[in-house]
């Protein structure tokens, strides 16, 4: 939102409070306060209390006086309650007593809460930047830490207390200074984490194996959905963190290519995932899952390389269909990451194609319309059409400068956008036969045999779209069915 609209929710709840015993205990805390003091929008509103159980009597409070709008959440474990004002019903907030937290169990990273200080709330939060509090009924800046504002100023990401403290508490924390740091990196270069921070980071990355892979795959996300997820990947290699989020990445890591690239294949992968997010034909097409589904393809789109890197007798290095490899590998790390099939069948189509107009050449010479068209139909709709023009034009341009594609994509996407003038385009395209018609003039039960005569009539129709039922079935009664005996 707005920062002018947060003002006003932040002026409604001062006036709403006032004379009531939340006056001077209620204090908007962490991102907001950051993201306002930054000049950045504001993506969530979370309010504490600085009273026994406050963030659930308050929302309670809010409902019973008829300031909320629908039903008020609340989970009684943790102390936390959700709520929408019924004067900005599209803003949902978060509110939760100032509470202290003690790790009892090394195998978990969920604390025993309670009721505790604004110091104690402040400590226990993971980076300065984000312990900030505005007590609403003041309009005034409270920074526990001392350092918030100050790292804010001069952009450091630091820990609210001893590293090894914190990270060991909760190693998550580790993935959040992570991800916090490539996303202010990506708006300021001069961002740094702090040095004992980062040694903490480093010294306690092996408690990540207590994170859940659904955890792990949150951050990951946001990671990947910042302004730099070059920066994060950087740092999950340099501080040894990748190991618990994609093992298998590792691999990548100093694995020598051939000639056609300028580095190895972790140093490529990089390339094409900045070329993805900042130099994207269609990039403006994209909503927040399609921009997700699309760098984690540009992340994993080489996995493969890693099960077929052969070297000839020249001492050539080849990844012969390395592709197929990495459709593999993607099912099987996306699914111990917890990623719906919706998604994980998104990341495979692009991976499985994105060399598939590798042979067509810079200036589009080796292109057939046929296969033009193969491809259309193929993606389906102009959605997977856009999403894997862009994974392939980032990588076309992650190659050695004498093998980079430059023009290609721009190419296809004229021709492709000449077919649809045409109307010769095949984006969800269907035959104007189908097996009935095949069974009935060819006396054929269903079978393979059928499945084979429509695919013929699909490459007829590659070669003509406009191709009507009547041709077909000329052709088809003519044609000599390979896979097996006609009855």
């Amino acid at each position: 939102m707005k920062i002018e609209k947060y003002k006003e929710i932040l002026n409604h709840l001062k006036a709403i409070i006032a004379g009531s015993e939340f006056e001077n205990h209620l204090f908007a805390v962490g991102g907001c306060c950051r993201d306002f003091i930054m000049g950045n929008e504001i993506k969530d509103i979370d309010l504490c209390i600085d009273l026994p159980s406050g963030g659930i009597r308050f929302a309670e409070w809010m409902e019973k006086n008829h300031f909320t709008f629908g039903s008020v959440v609340t989970y009684p474990t943790y102390g936390t309650a959700m709520f929408k004002l019924a004067s900005f019903p599209d803003v949902e907030i978060e509110c939760v007593q100032t509470r202290k937290e003690q790790y009892h169990d090394e195998s978990s990273r969920n604390p025993e809460t309670a009721y505790g200080t604004l110091e104690e709330d402040a400590f226990r939060r993971d980076l300065t930047i984000n312990a900030i509090y505005f007590n609403i009924s003041q309009e005034s800046l409270l920074d526990v830490t001392g350092k918030g504002l100050v790292d804010i100023k001069k952009h450091i990401i630091r820990v609210t207390s001893t590293p090894d403290i914190v990270y060991s508490d909760d190693p998550l924390r580790i993935l959040r200074c992570v991800r916090f740091y490539s996303r202010f990196h990506g708006e300021s270069t001069d961002w740094y984490i702090e040095e004992t921070t980062l040694k903490g980071m480093f010294f306690n990355v092996d408690r990540l194996s207590i994170i859940t892979k659904e955890r792990i795959a949150d951050e990951l996300n946001k990671m990947l959905l910042c302004k730099d997820p070059v920066c994060a990947m950087k740092l999950l290699k340099d501080i040894g963190a990748m190991k618990y989020v994609i093992p298998e990445l590792e691999e990548t890591f100093g694995m020598k290519q051939n000639k056609y690239h300028f580095g190895d294949v972790w140093e490529h992968t990089l390339k094409v995932l900045d070329n993805v997010t900042n130099d994207c034909l269609y990039y403006g097409a994209f909503n927040i899952n399609d921009k997700l589904a699309l760098r984690m393809s540009a992340l994993l789109h080489d996995i493969g390389k890693i099960k077929t890197r052969t070297v000839d007798e020249n001492g050539n290095v080849h990844f012969y269909q390395h592709e197929l490899a990495s459709v593999d590998l993607c099912e099987t790390i996306l699914r111990r990451l917890k990623y719906s099939n919706d998604f994980i069948k998104d990341v495979q189509f692009l991976v499985k194609n994105h060399m598939r107009t590798k042979n067509w050449g810079d200036n589009c010479s080796h292109m057939k319309d046929k296969s033009l068209r193969k491809l259309q139909y193929e993606c389906g709709n102009d959605r997977n059409y856009v999403m894997l023009m862009s994974l392939i034009d980032a990588d076309n341009k992650a190659h050695a400068p004498e093998y980079c594609l430059n023009n290609q994509c721009r190419l296809i996407d004229d021709r492709t956008a000449e077919m649809i003038e045409e109307i010769t385009d095949m984006f969800g395209y269907r035959l104007p036969i189908d097996g009935n018609d095949i069974m009935a003039i060819k006396g054929l039960k269903p079978g393979r045999e059928v499945k084979e005569c429509l695919d013929y009539a699909l490459k007829l129709a590659f070669n003509n779209p406009k191709i009507d039922k009547e041709t077909l079935l000329k052709y088809i009664k003519g044609y000599k069915v390979k896979n097996g005996k006609q009855h």
